[in-house]
């Protein structure tokens, strides 16, 4: 590739057919931003996933593939002919595709290899760090906090691991969902996320049981699935909240929900840069969330969203009471968020960012 030619573009995620989270959202949305840039952009994912159906309906071309991993190298050598076939110039992949993406870049001519680390290293430092100098050209990641991890890990070459952060472009169109035709009377909380224990859910329904009495009139709607929804419910019966808590269950296109909710709370346990705070900011709601890795970065330190203790039900509870006691206070700081948020966070600032990196890298290579 030379000068201002536009790149061929490969970004693989192999995850669960169901499974359409932070990551895979990302993915879409990256892809998306530079094709509209004019690069050609390919996603590979397993076939009949939410990843490629959503990939799809947003013109990117889309190819089936799975790595099942007692047949790697093979995998590896058909991913191989595909990028020598496409031309390919830069691969985007995550940890667990590293391996395979990494042997098919090498037998293919070398294409760009850049991995995304949306959270920090695992407890198996040393594999992730030689996987990583054999295969990647570079790490992009969505936090200083986890750029900060892989500096002790010695990657302090300049520029290597970059810190882009996740973009975002509000739905404008969609209509405000209408709570008070399902739920009339109710102050809606609205939480989104998987249905997964690192989530914070069994701790958020810890704090509605703390709430039931000062808010008899609030109700946390959930939306999201994952293999503790059974568990969630059952919990909330249990601790006597099972009226406060609807679980709605997977939605595609959460915008209107945001925008019809009147309070935002994220309990997770951890996170890289989490975007579904990051969306309910964006809608000018006013949002709790758990001060994990990015929620520093994302709030500027508090400034834009209130910020609380990880698995501590009582601060959930004290934080919401607070913002429903103070609407002036809070809704103050959600306009402030917006603004703020649509600044720094937007989906051209993101596009334009990967854009220069993947050519500074590309040129690096090169060298």
């Amino acid at each position: 590739m030379k000068g201002d030619e536009a790149m061929r573009i490969l970004f693989v995620r192999i995850i669960g057919r169901n499974k359409y989270g932070g990551g895979e959202r990302w993915v879409v949305n990256a892809a998306s931003a530079l094709q509209d840039l004019g690069h050609q952009v390919f996603v590979a994912g397993k076939s009949n996933s939410l990843l490629l159906r959503e990939a799809g309906s947003r013109g990117l071309q889309t190819l089936s593939f799975n790595i099942f991993w007692p047949f790697r190298l093979f995998q590896a050598l058909w991913l191989a002919r595909f990028l020598r076939k496409e031309k390919i110039d830069v691969v985007v992949c995550f940890g667990r595709e590293l391996t395979v993406a990494g042997l098919a870049a090498r037998w293919s001519g070398n294409p760009l290899v850049i991995r995304r680390a949306s959270s920090p290293p695992s407890k198996n430092a040393r594999k992730i760090k030689r996987r990583a100098r054999w295969f990647a050209d570079g790490i992009i990641t969505n936090t200083a906090t986890i750029k900060a991890v892989y500096d002790r890990l010695g990657f302090t070459e300049k520029d290597y691991v970059k810190v882009i952060y996740n973009g975002f472009t509000p739905d404008e169109q969609a209509p405000a969902f209408d709570f008070s035709r399902q739920f009339p009377s109710k102050t809606i909380v609205l939480s989104v996320g998987r249905l997964v224990k690192e989530k914070g859910y069994f701790y958020l329904i810890d704090a509605l049981h703390e709430l039931k009495e000062k808010n008899p009139k609030l109700l946390c709607f959930v939306i999201g699935d994952g293999k503790d929804k059974q568990s969630l419910q059952h919990y909330a019966r249990e601790k006597g909240v099972g009226h406060m808590i609807h679980f709605e269950g997977y939605v595609h296109q959460p915008a209107a929900y945001y925008k019809g909710c009147d309070l935002f709370v994220h309990p997770s346990l951890f996170e890289g840069m989490p975007n579904a705070p990051m969306e309910a900011m964006a809608y000018g709601k006013p949002v709790i969330m758990t001060r994990v890795d990015g929620a520093e970065e994302l709030s500027q330190g508090g400034k834009f969203a209130a910020l609380i203790p990880p698995a501590d039900p009582q601060s959930i509870a004290q934080a919401v009471h607070h913002a429903l006691q103070n609407p002036e206070q809070t809704e103050t700081m959600a306009r402030e968020a917006k603004v703020y948020v649509l600044e720094k966070f937007g989906m051209t600032t993101m596009a334009r960012a990967l854009e220069q990196y993947m050519l500074d890298r590309l040129a690096q290579k090169e060298k």
